[in-house]
């Protein structure tokens, strides 16, 4: 199909919206609420994981759940942050499918995030990947529960507001063209119905027997 072919749809902030992009956007909501629901589970483990940590750091056993419950997290973290962004910062904010207090707030966590991600990533360079000295236990330990908790907030805040926004707004555009649609097709029948046979207009322009009129 031509690009000039294809059909156009009007989201919330006016802005034109093909309408191919609609079911895949619909479809990256959909994908990043069944990874939430995973995400959930991981973030549960990391926070037990870490609790045990803290209250112990010298438990070398905690230590090692610790650091298999944040391998699980970083393993798909970043690409799951990487489809957000895509959908989040670059979709509905040129969009307007959220609103800009939310988009700043969520800028905010996301910095949070890199910064916390960063600090567990130098904790667990050493040796053996794993932090060395109960010190050093205790700082990553404090670092996950961190993590745990930002992590939940942004769940919460994603499957409560952005996503749900979003769907709004694909469904506002999806009215939109709707009517859009109907319009056209009523001013068409309109034009059809009042517009006299192809052949009486060719009859009136120009000199045809006198049976055709």
């Amino acid at each position: 199909m031509e690009a000039a072919q294809v059909t156009t749809q009007v989201t919330p902030g006016g802005s034109p919206l093909p309408e191919l992009e609609v079911p895949m956007i619909n479809t990256m909501v959909t994908c990043l609420g069944s990874e939430h629901r995973k995400l959930d589970d991981h973030i549960l483990q990391l926070a037990l994981a870490a609790t045990t940590l803290a209250s112990d750091p010298d438990a070398l056993t905690a230590n090692q759940r610790a650091v298999e419950a944040w391998d699980e997290i970083r393993r798909d973290l970043w690409s799951h942050l990487q489809i957000e962004d895509g959908l989040v910062f670059s979709w509905a904010e040129a969009h307007h499918a959220i609103s800009g207090t939310l988009l700043d707030t969520l800028k905010v966590e996301r910095q949070e995030m890199r910064k916390l991600v960063a600090a567990l990533a130098a904790l667990s360079s050493g040796v053996g990947s794993e932090p060395q000295t109960a010190s050093d236990r205790g700082v990553f330990a404090r670092a996950l529960l961190a993590l745990a908790q930002t992590l939940d907030s942004h769940v919460e805040r994603y499957d409560g507001e952005v996503l749900p926004s979003i769907l709004r707004a694909l469904f506002h555009s999806s009215v939109a063209l709707r009517r859009r649609t109907f319009a056209d097709s009523s001013a068409f029948a309109e034009e059809a119905a009042s517009s006299p046979p192809v052949t009486s207009r060719l009859c009136s322009s120009h000199e045809w027997p006198a049976h055709c009129v």
